[in-house]
């Protein structure tokens, strides 16, 4: 089916605007890109944003407190199409949700915007001529990680925007719109594409960058699609897939190079002032993060619009992972407001602009535990040794961990191994914007209560997890469903 979609193509070392100021300005001045120094600027304008974490708020960890003279209205209105969950059951426009990008329609753009100038630097890369082995090498990488992007962006629109993929039915369950070429006009006639198609194209860029990047960077740093975090994405799209195979191959290859977790339970326990807690907690230096994006969402600020991780502090403490009550500030002596003290870093600043983690260690050992587990329907040997030192490196008391630990020795069947890795990793990545995507992958029931009724997603039906095409998509093209 042709469909038409409005794409922001920015000037490619240009910030990402509004639609009307794009058309605006010459769509030939991407013609200048003609060195390699142009096209390696480039592409650091391409690396992905922490895009995915306003559905956080869509998940089991968050409540709604309407606190009338405490919050924000405005804020609270503009969010509230996100935890009510409205925007499962209907496209909303970019002026419904907060200007700051904290929003599904923001995420959508960007994602494309990466895609389509991704696949512009591919064109340029191919019509360049290296004048010796040293270019061809740079050539090669940037190659790479132009695919690598456009992979990872592919995933997470059909990740948000499709239903989860399901082997017996990708190859007629339909995806999202498929870029296969860079396009130069503001207008272009796409066609959606099945979820087999998309995750083709997202298995052959990634593989492909594979062998086109170098095996380590000059500098380390989390915020490029290195080998490490190519490795680890591979990882997350085979779950997926439910290839446990595949899953199992390559985070073994990953953690061959890369095997530490972030020991949060050290961290907490040796820095008692929270600021430098989060400061730590999110230092890019940390070996377990493979790949970090920076953002402005305001993450600190939830309660302006009265939302609150109360379930998420609920869990840790009934599970002896936050006897000392560490996981929160509370904001207000006279209402119990709640915000992470993983984020308390970001409280004083004005902008609350930071980096998130995007790919982890930690979660690749998370992946490869649950394809052990998936692969053999219950707890295997090298799905316990992950859980164990995942288990041991979270803020669980002795006991906690212990109990969890030696529960494994005698599980049996794949619910009670599948309830235990979902625990862990849900308190592993509280707010983090990990949750939402486990809830899909297994069809976990949610429930909301907002401002005018309660909202549900009951599990029964793969569809109500998909987030609808923003509606500037589906105004503006008239054939998308």
């Amino acid at each position: 089916m042709k469909t038409k979609i409005f794409l922001c193509l920015l000037i490619i070392s240009g910030l990402l605007g509004s639609c009307k100021k794009f058309l605006e300005e010459p769509v030939d001045n991407r013609t200048l890109i003609t060195t390699l120094p142009d096209m390696e600027k480039t592409l650091n304008y391409l690396h992905p944003y922490s895009d995915h974490h306003f559905t956080d708020l869509m998940t089991d960890d968050y409540i709604f407190r309407d606190l009338s003279g405490h919050i924000v209205a405005t804020a609270a209105e503009q969010t509230m199409p996100i935890f009510e969950l409205t925007i499962t059951r209907e496209s909303l426009a970019a002026n419904q949700f907060l200007a700051s990008g904290f929003n599904p329609v923001t995420a959508f753009r960007r994602y494309y915007y990466r895609i389509i100038n991704s696949w512009l630097l591919l064109e340029k890369a191919a019509l360049y001529k290296p004048v010796d082995e040293k270019e061809q090498k740079r050539l090669n990488v940037l190659i790479g990680k132009a695919k690598a992007i456009k992979a990872y962006c592919n995933y997470m629109l059909t990740t948000l925007f499709a239903k989860q993929y399901n082997p017996g039915t990708a190859g007629a369950d339909m995806s999202i719109p498929f870029v296969d070429k860079y396009y130069g006009e503001a207008v272009v006639a796409y066609k959606k594409v099945s979820m087999q198609q998309i995750f083709t194209s997202i298995e052959e860029d990634l593989t492909s960058a594979l062998s086109l990047v170098e095996d380590s960077e000059p500098v380390a740093t989390p915020f490029t699609l290195s080998k490490d975090a190519i490795l680890g994405l591979l990882t997350r799209v085979y779950l997926d897939k439910q290839d446990w195979d595949n899953c199992i191959k390559y985070a073994d290859e990953l953690l061959k190079r890369r095997s530490v977790p972030l020991n949060v339970k050290q961290l907490r326990t040796s820095i008692t002032d929270y600021a430098q807690f989060s400061d730590k907690y999110f230092d890019p230096a940390n070996p377990t993060y493979l790949l970090m994006g920076n953002n402005t969402y305001q993450l600190i600020a939830y309660f302006f619009s009265g939302m609150y991780p109360y379930p998420a502090l609920q869990l840790m403490q009934e599970n002896g992972a936050d006897d000392a009550n560490n996981y929160i500030i509370q904001t207000s002596a006279l209402f119990r407001d709640y915000v992470p003290q993983k984020f308390g870093k970001f409280f004083n600043t004005a902008t609350r602009n930071f980096n998130l983690p995007l790919m982890t260690v930690d979660e690749v050992l998370f992946n490869r535990a649950e394809a052990y587990i998936r692969k053999n329907n219950g707890i295997t040997d090298e799905a316990k040794a992950n859980l164990t030192l995942l288990i041991n490196n979270q803020t669980y008391n002795t006991n906690a961990a212990n109990s969890r630990i030696n529960s494994m020795n005698t599980m049996t069947g794949l619910q009670p191994a599948m309830d235990l890795l979902l625990q862990v990793k849900r308190i592993r990545f509280t707010s983090e914007g990990m949750r939402w995507f486990d809830i899909k992958r297994h069809n976990l029931p949610v429930s909301h209560v907002g401002r005018s009724g309660t909202y549900t997603i009951d599990g029964t039906k793969p569809e109500a997890y998909v987030i609808q095409l923003p509606l500037e998509e589906i105004t503006r093209n008239l054939g998308l469903e």
